[in-house]
């Protein structure tokens, strides 16, 4: 459409150009004359006023009327064209996006699209999460949008957007602001707002990991500590890091790491490991068992699973959904666990 609209615009210049400087060279005009008299033939007005004497300026207006008429024509039906479809892609695009956010439940609100902020959008989207995302610069607004996400532009601190986007139906809140006092702020505000969201706030110094958990963030992670640490790692023990990286980034590897909830009625509950058969029936290894916010690491075949205990689970997918099937009403999420 734009290239249409470039040529019909390049067409119309040339014609008005050439049918000008004719009258000037043929009829003697001046070139203010010699312009009025080409815009009145080709847009068919035509006053009459000033009308040329020769027979070559006559022939001149013949051609102005046959040629200029269909391209002032072409180039106006292009600038209508253009801006309805803009219009209407507008319209329609917004009202489909404002529907895709009537109809959002248990998704995750990311704050900011920077370059942390990029990092969660792409392992949320291999993780097939639905997410909304926040951000106050509108290209980026823009490119999230031919993505196919659901991108809104403004500030993540106000309480009218956050509604907007079903923060009190959101599984939880990602703010990856480049700035703490932002990130507490987003934080108070959305705590506010839904006290049972669960909020991971992005912290850059040490001082503000407890302003960020005092206003309600039940994670608080700084890129500079965690990136501190694999590098260390990196270097002392490679190829553990290189396994560890594989099994929480690669999609198509065969093992994954699985969050899994012991649900009341389960035939798991009051049971050890060794009773439960877990590792004999599904080749799955529970790794830990978290326990009221405390971590039991590689737990021993007697150790017993009780109501509530969040099982971490490592299997391949066709191992953990025997495992689902083997406990058939316990599992109430299955979620990758990643960095």
């Amino acid at each position: 459409m734009r290239s249409r609209l470039i040529l019909a615009g390049i067409s119309m210049v040339a014609i008005v150009v050439l049918g000008s400087l004719s009258y000037v060279y043929l009829e003697g005009m001046d070139l203010f004359q010699a312009l009025y008299l080409t815009i009145t033939t080709i847009t068919t007005v035509g006053f009459g006023d000033v009308i040329p004497h020769t027979i070559a300026g006559r022939a001149v207006t013949i051609v102005l009327m046959l040629t200029g008429i269909g391209v002032s024509l072409y180039f106006a039906s292009n600038i209508v064209a253009l801006v309805l479809e803009g219009h209407l892609a507008n319209a329609f695009g917004r009202r489909k996006m404002l529907k895709r956010i009537r109809n959002l439940k248990d998704h995750i609100i990311i704050c900011g699209a920077g370059r942390v902020g990029q990092q969660v959008i792409e392992r949320l989207k291999r993780e097939e999460v639905e997410i909304v995302v926040i951000e106050k610069e509108q290209q980026t607004v823009d490119r999230l949008l031919a993505e196919g996400l659901i991108a809104v532009l403004g500030d993540a601190t106000e309480d009218s957007l956050l509604v907007g986007l079903g923060i009190d139906k959101a599984r939880g809140l990602i703010s990856a602001l480049p700035e703490d006092t932002q990130n507490v702020y987003v934080t108070l505000t959305s705590k506010g707002l839904n006290p049972n969201l669960m909020v991971v706030a992005r912290m850059d110094r040490m001082e503000s990991e407890s302003k960020l958990k005092r206003a309600g963030a039940d994670k608080v992670i700084s890129p500079a500590i965690l990136g501190g640490r694999r590098m260390a790692i990196s270097m002392l023990k490679p190829g553990t890091c290189e396994y560890v990286d594989t099994l929480i980034h690669d999609k198509d590897w065969e093992m994954e790491i699985e969050e899994i909830q012991v649900n009341p009625g389960s035939a798991l509950v009051n049971k050890t490991l060794r009773e439960s058969m877990i590792r004999e029936e599904t080749g799955v290894i529970i790794l830990a068992i978290m326990r009221e916010s405390k971590f039991i690491s590689n737990p021993g075949p007697a150790e017993p699973i009780l109501e509530g205990d969040l099982l971490i689970a490592l299997g391949s997918s066709q191992q953990t959904a025997k495992l689902e099937q083997l406990t058939l009403g316990y599992c109430t999420r299955r979620v990758k666990v990643g960095s």
